[in-house]
Order: C-alpha cells, then sequence, then structure tokens
C-alpha cells in the first residue's frame, strides 16, 4: 500500500498535464514539427483538388550582364518574387507562442514549376537558389531567389539598329491556369535599383503583361507573363575615358 500511496502523493503535488501544457514555451522547432509530420512537397498543396492555386510573380531587374548579338542572348541579372498560398501550412499562432512567421529551405516546401519559354533548354528553369522562403501562419509562403535570366532574344534585321527589344516569357512547365493561375504582383517591373554599367547597353524600359495561352494539345488555358526588355546600345561604347 505504500507504493500506491506515494504515487498518488507525487501526482499531487505535481502540477497537471493541462496546467503543464499551458506554461510551455512552443519553439519554431516545435511548430516545425506539427507543420511537417505529414507533409507531401510533391504534391500541390490545395485542400481541394479542383481549386486553383495563384501564384503572383514580380520581376526586378538588376543589371544587364550581356546581350550577345552572336548567339542572341540576354543574360540579366534579376530578383524574382514568388507568392501563394500552402493550405497545408496553416497554424495559429496562439497555440505556438504567438509565433507568425518562420523562415525555411525552400527545398522543404512545394513550389511552382515556373520556366523560362524563352530561355535556351538548359537554363529554362526556374532559380535554384539557396535563398530561404517565409511561411506564415496563414499559409502563405514568400520567396524572394536571385535569379540570372538568360533568355533568347532574336534580332533578325534589327541588329544593325540601337534598340533591342528582348521578351522574356514566363509560365507554368504542367499546369494549366485551372490548376496554377499566375498573375503579376504589380503592374510595373521594379528598377529602382538598377544597375547601368554594362559597357555596351543601357535599360530603356521593362514592360509586363499576361495572357492566357491554348495550345492544340489541351483545351485549358495556360497563363503566361511576358517582361519586354528595351535596351539600347551605347554608342560610342562606354570607356573610362568617355566617365572622365
Amino acid at each position: 500500500m505504500l507504493l500506491p500511496f506515494a504515487l498518488l502523493v507525487c501526482l499531487l503535488a505535481s502540477p497537471s498535464l493541462s496546467e503543464f501544457h499551458l506554461r510551455r514555451t512552443y519553439t519554431e522547432r516545435d511548430l516545425r514539427r506539427y507543420l511537417f509530420e505529414d507533409y507531401d512537397k510533391l504534391v500541390r498543396p490545395a485542400v481541394n483538388p479542383k481549386n486553383n492555386i495563384t501564384v503572383s510573380v514580380a520581376l526586378t531587374a538588376i543589371k544587364i550582364k550581356e546581350l550577345d548579338r552572336k548567339e542572341q542572348v540576354l543574360v540579366m541579372d534579376t530578383y524574382m518574387l514568388m507568392r501563394w498560398n500552402d493550405d497545408m501550412l496553416k497554424w495559429n499562432p496562439s497555440e505556438f507562442g504567438n509565433i507568425s512567421f518562420i523562415n525555411l529551405p525552400h527545398q522543404e516546401v512545394w513550389k511552382p514549376d515556373l520556366a523560362v519559354y524563352s530561355a535556351t533548354p538548359d537554363k529554362a528553369l526556374f532559380p535554384t537558389a539557396n535563398n530561404r522562403v517565409l511561411l506564415y501562419h496563414n499559409g502563405t509562403v514568400l520567396w524572394v531567389p536571385f535569379f540570372t535570366i538568360q533568355s533568347r532574344c532574336p534580332m533578325l534585321k534589327r541588329q544593325k539598329k540601337s534598340h533591342v527589344e528582348c521578351p522574356i516569357l514566363i509560365g507554368s512547365w504542367t499546369y494549366s491556369g485551372q490548376l496554377l493561375d499566375i498573375q503579376l504582383a504589380r503592374p510595373e517591373v521594379d528598377i529602382s535599383n538598377f544597375d547601368d554599367s554594362n559597357p555596351d547597353w543601357t535599360l530603356v524600359n521593362v514592360k509586363s503583361n499576361r495572357q492566357s495561352k491554348y495550345y492544340p494539345c489541351c483545351p485549358e488555358d495556360y497563363p503566361l507573363l511576358t517582361f519586354n526588355v528595351t535596351v539600347k546600345a551605347r554608342w560610342p561604347p562606354l570607356t573610362m575615358e568617355n566617365e572622365v
């Protein structure tokens, strides 16, 4: 009888499980375990499989690295902002120490399979940079990777003219608009931090638009974002003597 009595005294003297639960301080580690316990990053994260996922995309032009007249390829440094909602990665902040967002390696979450249609084949897929994603409690995922775009820029008869327009085409590689709706995050392309130091070309403007494309293979529409980059040749080329 002594052992059960001692055990009862111990239980009465100890805080209840509910009290322990209320006093516990949850960490990001606890939250991450909760979110990814049964998460599958290979599956489109929509609770209703008939619902589409809207991805907002914005481009920030950073620098023209090269415009190769011979190969007719534009190489431009950018930041690509992408924002979407993941139905499988939501939580109530009040249940996790009021944590309202966390940052994670982008490899751990589902990401839209966007591609640059106008790129050379080996450069078509979207960024593989190691920038982390921000995940908010309502399921919003924000990813802003650095991305060097290499896009075909057919000049044809315009090769001898000073102005060249290079269209950058971006869309999903496999999803139709019924499953993945791509939208412009803002109407204007951000060039406020553009580094205009290329010795041969200067940026004139970047204009964007969205359209729905239809292909012979499929009845569904495929959203397409176009960023038209207009550059102007420097004549004479920029040199150290020109800068003085």
